[in-house]
């Protein structure tokens, strides 16, 4: 627990449409909500909030330390609302966890190298899925996981979810053959990339000439 951030909230008496007026004060309305727990409401400051919310996100473990109680809180941000227009955050729910039972959440996915394959064969980076969703222990979901895309060595290779190495902690919930980053078609000529695939260097790259002179237009 000492090593969480931990983010200081007030008791919060205004509710309802009244709530308007905390926000131009700068402060947010909050929820704490929990599992055989009563909902508690706070307020933060807007600044608070979003510092939280960029360091953080959902689904990530911090400690909340309200105004007045003794020990702080372990809780998850669940929720949270924006405003249709200026898309400034409007209110936040934050669930209040059982450290010893597993919660769900969704985990952002951080690709990190390069894929030689962009660089050798021309061909083209795509991405998939930005997240997935897991199941552990709270302190146990990660913040991120950061997935290197330097085995994208050849065209059409592939990084699924299955392929994720994680701790045997975290139960993934997400399909397995969710695709995380692949090679799409290349841009060479067909020929030019059999000769690649043979251990020849493509023309252009010996040459410094214009891999797509040759090429018709997509």
């Amino acid at each position: 627990m000492a090593d969480m951030d931990t983010y200081a909230v007030a008791p919060r008496t205004v509710v309802g449409k009244r709530v308007a007026t905390l926000r131009r004060e700068g402060l947010l309305p909050a929820n704490i909500f929990g599992r055989h727990l009563e909902s508690v409401a706070v307020q933060l400051p807007v600044r608070t909030a979003r510092e939280l919310l960029v360091a953080h996100g959902t689904d990530t473990l911090v400690q909340l330390q309200v105004e007045g109680e003794g020990s702080p809180r372990p809780v998850v941000v669940r929720s949270f609302q924006r405003h249709p227009v200026n898309r400034q955050v409007l209110h936040l729910d934050f669930y209040q966890v059982d450290l010893t039972r597993p919660i769900q959440g969704a985990v952002p996915i951080r690709l990190t190298g390069e894929a030689p394959a962009v660089h050798v064969y021309q061909g083209i980076l795509l991405t998939g899925a930005d997240s997935i969703q897991v199941e552990a222990l709270p302190a146990d979901i990660p913040e991120s996981i950061e997935v290197s895309i330097e085995s994208l060595r050849r065209p059409e290779s592939v990084i699924t979810v299955g392929s994720l190495k994680l701790p045997a902690s975290v139960r993934v919930l997400t399909d397995p053959d969710t695709m995380i980053a692949r090679i799409g078609r290349t841009r060479l000529r067909p020929e030019a990339e059999a000769d690649i695939l043979e251990g020849e260097e493509p023309e252009a790259a010996e040459e410094g000439a214009d891999a797509s002179s040759d090429e018709p237009a997509d």
